[in-house]
């Protein structure tokens, strides 16, 4: 099996044979492509979870086209993903460029107030349990996303601080969750309009298939909040509510995993991964300066396959 990896700022061929990973130094191969989009600009996000402006009717629809692995949008998703790469970021100049990232979009969005900096971060972002990622397309930042593994050994995300009445007691029971947070995008690069949601929340889904845990946890705005139930089939816990670091009343949604994932895998298969696109994005923890920085997604494995 083969992936592509970026170690210092150099891109190398990974081939996984047995127990040995070996590195190759090469270059990233970008191909044509045709992409057929269900999309347009009234389905744009234009700034993470708190800014998301969505089409119920435009949305159905896109559910509808993506029931089976041959249509048009799961072809042209999957066509996306060979110019897309993921780099988890622990420091330096593409963390900064992470921030600014989250500030200009909230701040567009009115989900934040001016920072003197210039950059968007909370006290979350340093944590253990926390993963923060970039998605690049041809090697521009287009998006970021943070997750968060939370566990009654490790309690700690910002749902955890604004839902202690949902999460505190299942956790304390052994439940454990994806929190994600901090979603945000840059709508002027995208590649196509309406494809940044897909392209950036797949990283949950990876995380899912790796963790296997009970539940993807989603705070969103309440109108908002069709996407996530027509796509992930997430279920709203609370009501809207102050949420840490945001301007707007946020409510937590829940995507159930477990028969639930394995259904989204089938219907959008460009959310599928193999263990070792998982292994690099999860197996260590973030803080992990020797994690590599960039991860190529592995979805069309399961293309060539069928």
């Amino acid at each position: 099996m083969r992936a592509k990896v970026r170690v210092c700022g150099r891109l190398f061929r990974a081939t996984l044979s047995g127990a040995l990973l070996r590195l190759t130094e090469g270059k990233p191969a970008v191909s044509n492509f045709r992409l057929v989009s269900h999309f347009d600009s009234n389905s744009l996000f234009t700034g993470g979870y708190e800014d998301l402006r969505m089409d119920a009717a435009r949305n159905d629809a896109q559910a509808d086209a993506g029931a089976n692995a041959g249509s048009a949008l799961n072809r042209s998703i999957m066509q996306l993903l060979e110019h897309v790469d993921y780099r988890l970021i622990t420091g330096g100049e593409d963390l900064e460029a992470i921030y600014r990232l989250r500030y200009q979009s909230y701040l567009r969005s009115g989900m934040c107030g001016p920072i003197a900096s210039g950059m968007f971060e909370d006290r979350w972002d340093n944590l253990p349990n926390s993963y923060r990622f970039g998605v690049y397309f041809d090697g521009h930042l287009v998006s970021t996303l943070r997750l968060h593994y939370i566990s009654r050994e490790h309690p700690y995300s910002p749902s955890v601080d604004a839902y202690p009445e949902i999460l505190a007691e299942r956790l304390a029971r052994g439940e454990t969750f994806i929190d994600g947070t901090r979603f945000a995008t840059d709508a002027d690069s995208a590649p196509a309009p309406g494809v940044l949601p897909f392209l950036t929340l797949r990283l949950g889904m990876v995380a899912s298939s790796y963790f296997g845990q009970t539940g993807v946890l989603t705070p969103v705005k309440v109108e908002h909040s069709a996407y996530y139930a027509r796509i992930f089939h997430a279920v709203q816990r609370t009501e809207g509510k102050v949420f840490p670091g945001v301007l707007a009343p946020i409510a937590l949604f829940e995507i159930p995993c477990g028969q639930n994932l394995r259904q989204t895998l089938d219907r959008f298969p460009f959310f599928k991964s193999t263990p070792v696109e998982q292994r690099m994005m999860f197996a260590n923890p973030a803080i992990n300066r020797l994690t590599p920085l960039s991860i190529v997604p592995t979805a069309k494995y399961y293309r060539d396959a069928a």
